[in-house]
């Protein structure tokens, strides 16, 4: 039974992961490759995105369904997707929670719970991103730590160089990237 359980936790925890790291891949787009002068996406993604930017407060000032929406959107939408192809798993259900609280855990990096709750306790370990973490993000320049949801993965993505790596496919492509 206890090997069981570890599995299901596993397999949720690789959802979880899985969730970050497609999460960092959107953020990674929103701040170097999408524009806000797009249609449909660049006002309501591109625009707060780059707002939260020169900003880093003005997102939580909005309401719970404006910072979360589209996320949930997202989230959804790729929830569906899996599960018409690969139908329901643990890890499924970990990629699809965790896709679904990135925004509020991106919250959390900005206004964070007091010492001692035991969402603090869950940034201080990793499993919800950090706010010293999160703050590396937000760095004149900073061109890393695109991943919200955990502390686990950026240190490795930033390690060995995806995002400049995306980068250069991306001007290989003739794709433009924002330098700012």
């Amino acid at each position: 039974m206890i090997d069981f359980l570890l599995l299901v936790a596993a397999k949720l925890l690789l959802g979880w992961l899985i969730a970050d790291f497609l999460g960092g891949v959107l953020h990674w787009l929103e701040d170097r490759i999408l524009r806000e002068d797009m249609l449909l996406i660049g006002p309501a993604i591109v625009a707060p995105n780059r707002l939260h930017h020169r900003k880093p407060m003005a997102f939580a000032a909005a309401s719970l369904v404006h910072r979360n929406g589209t996320t949930w959107i997202a989230a959804a939408s790729a929830s569906a997707l899996w599960l018409l192809a690969f139908g329901p798993s643990a890890v499924w259900a970990g990629a699809t929670l965790g896709g679904m609280l990135t925004s509020m855990v991106h919250y959390l990096t900005h206004v964070p719970p007091r010492p001692g709750h035991p969402l603090r306790i869950l940034q201080e370990i990793g499993i919800i991103q950090s706010v010293a973490q999160h703050a590396q993000h937000h760095r004149p320049t900073a061109n890393r730590r695109y991943c919200v949801l955990t502390s686990w993965l950026n240190p490795v993505l930033d390690a060995v160089g995806i995002w400049a790596g995306l980068e250069v496919a991306a001007r290989w492509l003739r794709v433009p990237v924002d330098a700012s």
